[in-house]
């Protein structure tokens, strides 16, 4: 029985090292990256923080490939790599040191061992050497760069009201608000965190508000509401928690579907993906300078509070319980929306256009699978998740995929552009 089950351990190593070689051999960008979505679901990161270790991970891979292929301006590094430097060996050091210093709640010998199995496809020799110091090189100056954003130094303040239209914690935790600091965070690409903040949101006395809470009320019920069965199970199926790929995450599995479908280069999916996670991390700080900037109040709040007083338009439901648990942060603007704006809006730039069918799973609602005509379609199904979850009004979520599709277009200017011949 000990000789069987040595046996089987050794085929089961040899079996996951075969795999590993055989995903490297097809493309270790998109290899990378699932182990990065692993180790982001293991980690339970809050998706701004998802958002930024995703976006510094695929930095230091993209600098790092293009420091071998020397066809676009890198984000941080601009210098040649070594000559025959092997790529998917620079990919491999770029992805691994990021991964073990910004990672370091997921078990160090799964990525470790994540590690080794991308090598095992390489054959030995001064070029994999050389890639695997090249790579690190690249990730080492990238982590330096964004060493002094501000990601993890949290900025002391009172964020809650009981002011009428102001946040304040909501049932059934009562969670305080999380990393309110982050709208102070060193954007990506961005000049300014406040660069594409949105507009003031609507104020609580019009009629226009009125509207929208009542729609909430309507459709964001979770025991009586008028939604359908596909809009309540849109809710578990977009909802992204910790635990979760979260929503940039969920985005970038979507990349990957696309990414081998059209059968991308390495040099080009490092790119991809690049943009892509600039534009999401970017979002983040976009939305959370403007969450925290205007610290509007939850849906449920104002369903349960608003009175005639205040606006003679609504009426009070004590009895409201949104079909979601409200986050623990303000409403204004919605986030998901904004990731997902910004990503499908990314993705789009980058293959040319909108219109691609495609499938996508969820963490939330394992075994369904939902397909999309447009990249757009899932991005304003994404949005609309968080309104039949009666955690966000309408305009959170439409002003939230505004800021979204500003920074992604934004980051298509500046970043990562080809070299002038």
């Amino acid at each position: 029985m000990i000789i069987k089950t040595y046996r089987f351990l050794a085929f089961a190593a040899l079996l996951c090292a075969a795999t590993a070689s055989k995903a490297m051999a097809g493309n270790s960008v998109l290899y990378w990256n699932e182990q990065a979505i692993d180790a982001t679901r293991l980690a339970r990161n809050p998706p701004p923080l998802s958002s930024l270790y995703l976006a510094t991970y695929h930095i230091a891979i993209f600098d790092a490939v293009n420091g071998i292929t020397r066809t676009n301006n890198g984000w941080l590094v601009n210098d040649p790599a070594p000559a025959g430097a092997d790529m998917d060996a620079a990919v491999a050091g770029a992805a691994n040191t990021v991964m073990t210093a910004l990672w370091v709640a997921t078990n160090p010998r799964t990525m470790q061992v994540a590690y080794e199995n991308a090598l095992a496809g390489i054959p030995d020799g001064q070029a994999k050497t050389d890639g695997i110091a090249w790579g690190k090189k690249v990730a080492l100056a990238v982590l330096a760069k964004r060493a002094d954003s501000g990601f993890d130094k949290p900025i002391p303040g009172k964020y809650a009201s009981t002011e009428p239209g102001k946040w304040r914690e909501t049932p059934p935790t009562f969670r305080p608000p999380t990393l309110p600091f982050w709208g102070k965070v060193m954007p990506f690409a961005m000049t300014s965190q406040s660069q594409f903040r949105a507009p003031p949101p609507l104020a609580i006395d019009s009629k226009e508000y009125a509207d929208e809470i009542a729609y909430v009320n309507k459709v964001g019920n979770r025991d009586v509401a008028d939604r359908t069965e596909y809009q309540t199970l849109c809710t578990p199926f977009w909802s992204d928690d910790l635990g979760t790929s979260t929503p940039p995450g969920h985005w970038n599995m979507i990349a990957q579907d696309i990414a081998r479908r059209k059968g991308y280069t390495v040099p080009e999916s490092a790119r991809l993906f690049a943009l892509l996670n600039i534009a999401e991390a970017d979002a983040a700080i976009g939305v959370w300078e403007t969450k925290f900037f205007y610290r509007t109040w939850r849906p449920e709040t104002a369903i349960r509070e608003l009175d005639a007083k205040a606006n003679p338009s609504t009426s009070q439901n004590p009895d409201f319980i949104p079909n979601l648990a409200s986050p623990a942060f303000p409403s204004y603007v919605s986030g998901h929306s904004a990731f997902s704006a910004a990503a499908a809006r990314a993705i789009a730039l980058f293959i040319g256009t909108d219109d691609i069918e495609f499938s996508v799973t969820s963490d939330g609602l394992p075994g369904v699978v939902h397909t999309f005509k447009k990249l757009s379609d899932a991005q304003r199904e994404a949005g609309m998740s968080r309104v039949w979850g009666g955690i966000h009004v309408m305009s959170d979520n439409l002003e939230g995929q505004k800021l979204g599709i500003k920074v992604a277009d934004w980051t298509f200017q500046s970043e990562l552009l080809p070299v002038s011949k």
